[in-house]
C-alpha cells in the first residue's frame, strides 16, 4: 500500500525546507514533468536535480516552503505557499506559489507550481548587485 498523495506532498516540502534535497528529487518519479509555469517545462528526475542545483539550491539558497493551504483531489494535492529563498548573504526571496503535485504509486509524477516570474526575476536581481 503506498501513502496518502498528501501526505508524500507534506513530505516532500520538509524536506526540501530541511535542506534534504537528495531525499526530496527521490520522490519524483524518473520521468517526472516538473512545470514550473510560466518557465519551460522539465522532464525526468535527473533534469529536476540539475535544475535545482545550477540555480544554488541547497549551496547559495535554502529554502522555507510555508504551506498556507493544502488539499488533495484523488492523486492530485493542491498547495498554497508562500516560498522564501534565503540567500547565503542573508538576503531574501519571498514568492506566493499556487501548485499542484499528482502521485501516482507513492512517486511524484507531475510537480506544477505557479508563480509570478517578474516578480522572482526582481528580487533576484536586488540580490545579485
Amino acid at each position: 500500500m503506498h501513502p496518502e498523495p498528501i501526505d508524500v506532498a507534506t513530505t516532500f516540502f520538509a524536506h526540501w525546507n530541511a535542506n534534504r534535497i537528495d531525499e526530496a528529487i527521490a520522490m519524483l518519479s524518473q520521468d517526472v514533468l516538473y512545470d514550473n509555469v510560466p518557465l519551460p517545462d522539465i522532464i525526468g528526475r535527473e533534469n529536476v536535480r540539475k535544475f535545482h542545483a545550477d540555480f544554488g539550491l541547497g549551496t547559495v539558497f535554502t529554502v522555507d516552503w510555508k504551506v498556507t493551504a493544502i488539499a488533495a483531489s484523488g492523486d492530485v494535492v493542491l498547495n498554497e505557499r508562500v516560498d522564501v529563498f534565503k540567500h547565503e548573504s542573508g538576503a531574501t526571496i519571498t514568492l506566493p506559489v499556487m501548485g499542484t503535485i499528482t502521485v501516482e504509486r507513492g512517486a511524484i509524477t507531475v510537480w506544477r507550481d505557479y508563480f509570478d516570474a517578474d516578480d522572482f526575476d526582481r528580487q533576484l536581481s536586488q540580490i545579485k548587485r
